[in-house]
C-alpha cells in the first residue's frame, strides 16, 4: 500500500507520478456499489498498442523536458553561493582571513583583519596548505583566502613583501628589523627568554627562544641596551 502512494506521486521534477509514466494514467481509489459493465470500443487491439505507444513516448518526452528544465532551475539556484575554485598555485602568496585565528591584539576590533602567507601544497580544488607559524593549523578553505597583487604602483609602499629565505650552513635565515620586547616562559622544567620578532617586510610578529637568535647582532644589541631581568 505505501508503495502505491509513493508510485502514485507526482514529482517535483518531472510533474508526473511513476505509475504514471509506466500505466499512463493516474490511480485513483473508488468506492464501486455496482459491477462496471464492458465498454465495447470499436478499435482493434493493433489502434489500442498503437495509441499506447504514442501516448507513452508523449509521456516520456514530456517527463525528460521537465526534468531538463528542473535540473537547470536547481543548477542556478545552487550556483548562487557556490564559489569558484581559484587557480592557486604552490609557492603563489595570498591573504589568509584571521577572523577566526587568536593573535596577542588585546582587543580583536582593532587587529589586522589579514596576513600574508604562501601556499605550500595544494591539498585538493578549495583546501590549501601555508607556511602558517606555530600553533596555527596551517591547512585552510579557499574561502578565507585572497589572491595578492605582487606588481604595486609607484605611489605604494609594500611594508609586508615577504623576500625568501637565505640558505646560510643548509638553514633558512631571516632578517631581523628589531626585538621589540622579551618575556620568560615555563619550558620542561625551567623558565626560558623569548623574544617578540619583527622581521624585514613582514608584517607578522613573532615570539622566538634565544636558541634561535644566537650570535645575531640584533640579539647582542638588545641584551646590551636592555636591563637584564631575573625570576625569582
Amino acid at each position: 500500500m505505501t508503495e502505491l502512494v509513493i508510485n502514485n506521486h507526482d514529482f517535483i521534477s518531472t510533474e508526473v507520478s511513476l505509475f504514471f509514466l509506466s500505466h499512463e494514467y493516474h490511480m485513483k481509489f473508488l468506492q464501486l456499489f455496482e459491477k462496471l459493465k464492458p465498454v465495447q470500443s470499436a478499435k482493434s487491439s493493433v489502434q489500442k498498442a498503437d495509441q499506447i505507444v504514442w501516448k507513452m513516448k508523449e509521456v516520456t518526452e514530456w517527463a525528460q523536458m521537465t526534468m531538463t528544465v528542473t535540473q537547470q532551475v536547481q543548477k542556478e539556484v545552487m550556483n548562487q553561493k557556490r564559489q569558484q575554485s581559484y587557480n592557486f598555485k604552490i609557492e603563489d602568496k595570498v591573504w589568509l582571513n584571521l577572523k577566526n585565528i587568536h593573535t596577542d591584539c588585546l582587543c580583536k576590533k582593532f587587529d589586522v583583519k589579514n596576513a600574508k602567507y604562501i601556499i605550500v601544497k595544494k591539498i585538493s580544488s578549495h583546501s590549501f596548505f601555508l607556511n602558517t607559524l606555530s600553533g596555527i593549523h596551517n591547512v585552510f578553505y579557499l574561502i578565507m583566502l585572497q589572491s595578492t597583487v605582487m606588481n604595486a604602483l609607484s605611489f605604494q609602499c609594500m611594508t609586508d613583501s615577504q623576500p625568501l629565505s637565505q640558505i646560510v650552513s643548509n638553514e633558512e635565515e631571516f632578517e631581523i628589523k628589531k626585538i621589540l620586547k622579551k618575556r620568560f616562559v615555563w619550558c620542561k622544567e625551567e623558565f626560558k627568554k623569548k623574544y617578540l620578532i619583527k622581521w624585514v617586510s613582514y608584517i607578522w610578529l613573532t615570539w622566538k627562544l634565544t636558541f634561535v637568535l644566537k650570535d645575531t647582532v640584533m640579539l647582542n644589541w638588545w641584551e646590551l641596551m636592555q636591563p637584564e631581568m631575573t625570576i625569582s
